[in-house]
């Protein structure tokens, strides 16, 4: 097959390919590899360009290098009557490397012994080195168990604090620091890296700082962000929330109901403060203390509590609260109920 012979929606696909090949990301030149190895004269278009235009050598080097290791072999082409089938693959990438290499005086297609050795060692080292050059990062994972508090110092300064029965990965790029809280509860003290902001991702809020330092709570379905000093945007599909010293903000069933907080993160020294909180959330982060399942039956879910109780003391909270509302508690070994008459049960 000869280029003249190529059709002319193969040669535009070409000249377009060709006209991109040093603006290509990584997902484009996955497609542009594809396309060459869809059909030889895919190949014979590009090889052809670069004869005639004598430009993207390297580009089209190692394209038609990886093709050419894919394939092992070219495909056969059936040659139509008078015309001459041309080796497309290897032969169009050695001769452009010859053409490059060979001395002056030596033979037409035959380089000189060192510089086929340049040409070789090219040919294998340009696969490794065009590959983009990225960092491997390893993510960090913390994790507490039931009553447990742990404190983690990062390599960047930041430090977090996390509640019992919590979860957090973290990744720290050079441009960016990723924090994942995929369950429970964690206070953080972000160091200021201007250059590279400090994200935490809940599942479906984004949290967003430079350097602060704020509580952020993923329990029973809602989340709540409370900040301490500095600024912190919190995002929610489309929604953004600015939060400075003492704002807080409440995502539930995709809506945000913004509150203020004198204190921040009590829970720290075993204290939380809940304020017209729905009860089932109440009990939720008591769980985080209790090895034993806290159950509720017969009580609305979302009655609303207020006060200040110790986390950690489980029975006694659940006791202070059966007595504020007229509720049943019963404590077995194996189950924590707490009980009431609710109408809908009637």
């Amino acid at each position: 097959m000869t280029i003249q012979t190529t059709d002319n929606d193969i040669r535009e696909q070409a000249a377009d390919w060709y006209d991109r090949l040093h603006e290509l990301n990584a997902a484009e030149q996955q497609q542009y590899q594809h396309w060459l190895m869809q059909s030889p004269q895919h190949a014979a278009a590009m090889s052809w360009l670069q004869q005639q235009l004598g430009e993207h050598d390297e580009a089209l080097l190692i394209a038609l290098e990886r093709v050419a290791t894919a394939n092992h072999k070219s495909p056969p082409v059936a040659a139509e009557e008078g015309e001459v089938v041309v080796p497309v693959w290897r032969p169009t990438l050695l001769q452009t490397l010859w053409q490059k290499l060979r001395p002056i005086s030596g033979p037409r297609w035959w380089p000189a012994p060192a510089a086929l050795v340049m040409m070789l060692a090219l040919v294998l080292a340009y696969p490794l080195l065009m590959q983009p050059s990225v960092p491997v990062v390893q993510p960090l994972s913390f994790n507490t168990a039931v009553g447990e508090q742990r404190r983690e110092r990062l390599a960047d300064g930041s430090e977090i604090h996390l509640n019992a029965g919590s979860a957090v990965s973290v990744v720290l790029e050079e441009k960016q620091r990723l924090v994942s809280l995929t369950q429970g509860e964690a206070y953080f003290s972000v160091a200021v890296d201007k250059q590279r902001p400090f994200y935490v991702d809940t599942g479906k809020v984004q949290i967003r700082v430079v350097g602060t330092a704020f509580n952020v709570d993923n329990t029973a379905g809602a989340v709540s962000v409370v900040v301490e000093h500095g600024e912190v945007r919190v995002t929610l599909a489309g929604q953004e929330w600015t939060l400075h010293a003492g704002d807080g903000v409440r995502i539930s069933a995709d809506r945000g109901e913004r509150f203020q907080r004198a204190v921040v993160s009590d829970w720290r020294q075993d204290w939380r403060r809940a304020e017209a909180e729905p009860l089932a959330d109440v009990v939720a982060h008591l769980q985080r203390y209790s090895a034993r399942p806290i159950r509720l039956q017969g009580i609305e879910q979302t009655l609303p509590f207020s006060g200040r109780y110790n986390q950690s003391d489980v029975e006694g909270t659940l006791s202070l609260i059966a007595s504020l509302f007229d509720l049943s508690l019963q404590v077995s070994d194996d189950l924590i109920l707490l009980s009431g008459d609710d109408p809908e049960t009637r």
